[in-house]
C-alpha cells in the first residue's frame, strides 16, 4: 500500500464547538494530508466538518470559523429545514414540504385507510393518529411517482434515451439510480424538492444510460443537458 492510500481519508481528530452570534455550534475536526486549504461541510448526519492541513496551527481555527459565521449558521438552518423524516412523526399544525414549498399539516380524526387532499398552503390529512405516518408516506410515494414520471419522459425524449422499469423507493443514501438494463429507482423524498432539483436528479440517472460512471464524459452529457448541474448538486446536499 502507498503512502498515499495510507493517508486519503482524512484524520478525525474529534468533536469540538464554538460560540457563533451567541449560539453554540458542534463541529467534527479533521486533518487532511493532501489539502492545504481550510474546508468548511454541512451535512445533516454529521453536522459541520471542518478539515484543516495536517501541520495547520490550530490557534487560528476559531477566527476563521468566527470569519464564517454567517455562512454556517445560514447553511445549518436550510440544512434543517430541508431535511424531512417522515418516521419522526407527525402532529397537527406542522410544517411540512412537497415540492419545495412548505404546508400547513391538518390532521383530522376519520377512515380507516385515510385521505389527504391540498387546498392552497395546507395539506389536510384525514386519517386517526396511529396511521397518518403510513397515510403520508403513501401520498408521497405517489405524488413523486407522478411528478417523477413527467419530468423522466420529457427529459428521455430530450436526451433520445429509453429507459426500463420505474420504481419509487424509501432509500437512506441515494437519491436515485440506474441499474445496467436501464431500470430507474428514485426516492420517494424527491417529492418535498423543487422541480428544478427533481429534474437534475433524474437527468443526472439517465445519462447513466451513456456512461455507467462518473467519468468527465459522464458529467459531459449531465453539463450539456442540465448546465446548472454544479449549483443544483450542492442544494441537493441540503436534503442530505
Amino acid at each position: 500500500m502507498s503512502p498515499r492510500n495510507i493517508y486519503s481519508r482524512p484524520e478525525v481528530i474529534g468533536k469540538k464547538s464554538i460560540v457563533l452570534e451567541g449560539k453554540e455550534v458542534h463541529y467534527t475536526l479533521r486533518k487532511s494530508h493532501f489539502s492545504d486549504l481550510i474546508r468548511l461541510a454541512i451535512r445533516s448526519a454529521t453536522g459541520l466538518v471542518v478539515t484543516v492541513p495536517h501541520h495547520y496551527n490550530m490557534n487560528g481555527l476559531d477566527d476563521i470559523l468566527l470569519q464564517r459565521s454567517a455562512w454556517i449558521l445560514k447553511h445549518q438552518t436550510k440544512m434543517n429545514a430541508n431535511r424531512f423524516i417522515l418516521e419522526d412523526g407527525l402532529h397537527d399544525g406542522q410544517k411540512v414540504p412537497y415540492l419545495g414549498k412548505f404546508y400547513t399539516l391538518r390532521i383530522r380524526e376519520g377512515g380507516e385507510r385515510g385521505h389527504v387532499s391540498l387546498a392552497e398552503n395546507t395539506i389536510h390529512l384525514l386519517t386517526d393518529s396511529k396511521s397518518a405516518v403510513e397515510v403520508m408516506g403513501k401520498w408521497y410515494r405517489h405524488q413523486a411517482a407522478e411528478a417523477i414520471k413527467v419530468s423522466l419522459e420529457k427529459n428521455a425524449a430530450a436526451m433520445g434515451l429509453t429507459f426500463g422499469k420505474l420504481s419509487i423507493r424509501a432509500q437512506k443514501t441515494r437519491w436515485g439510480s440506474c441499474t445496467s438494463k436501464g431500470d430507474l429507482n428514485f426516492n420517494w423524498k424527491l417529492a418535498t424538492m423543487p422541480q428544478p432539483l427533481i429534474d437534475y436528479v433524474i437527468i443526472h440517472e439517465l445519462s447513466h444510460r451513456v456512461e455507467m460512471n462518473h467519468t468527465d464524459r459522464f458529467w459531459a452529457v449531465v453539463e450539456k443537458y442540465c448546465p446548472n448541474w454544479k449549483t443544483l448538486r450542492k442544494q441537493l446536499k441540503t436534503y442530505e
